[in-house]
């Protein structure tokens, strides 16, 4: 779905950089198996050998790849409903078919990547942000109209009850 929406284009870097995450993690265990999980090899040499210190590399790499990403979905206001949408799907489908600690990052109080290990500091789950996110876009779509000129124009898929109020506010 291309809405030109610069929304979608985040979602889309994210999708690729969970699955290059996934790919990096997968790698790693493959790895960790391979050196037997200090089975075989004792844990301070398994966690020496350069394979292993590679494949801890390249996932972290990815992991804050992916955070980055993670975060930018939440800079930019989705600038129409389809972008809206497409960002609530998203996330709901992500958190529902992977853990969301590790598809989304933990953030503190505003919005950013928490740092801390303090159990006193405020912390949000991330569905808070992109809630809050899409809610400021839609208000600002509503007040300027687009969606009563996007569902008069019908480019709007709207249930029959939304048809009978948008006809009731005009």
């Amino acid at each position: 779905m291309d809405t030109g929406d610069p929304i979608i284009a985040i979602i889309e870097a994210h999708r690729r950089a969970c699955a290059v995450t996934r790919a990096a993690f997968e790698r790693q265990s493959a790895i960790e198996e391979e050196l037997g999980a200090g089975a075989r090899m004792p844990a301070g040499e398994a966690e020496s050998d350069p394979r292993w210190i590679a494949a801890n590399d390249t996932t972290a790499k990815a992991l804050a790849a992916q955070d980055e990403l993670a975060v930018r979905l939440l800079e930019p206001q989705p600038a129409t409903i389809d972008g809206a949408a497409a960002l609530l799907t998203y996330y709901v489908g992500a958190v529902t078919t992977a853990q969301p600690g590790i598809v989304f990052p933990e953030l503190d109080g505003k919005g950013r990547p928490f740092e801390s290990k303090s159990i006193d500091e405020p912390r949000r789950d991330f569905a808070y942000f992109i809630i809050r996110n899409v809610a400021a876009a839609l208000s600002k779509m509503a007040a300027s109209g687009e969606a009563f000129e996007q569902q008069r124009a019908g480019k709007l898929r709207t249930s029959h009850a939304q048809r009978a109020m948008v006809g009731a506010a005009e």
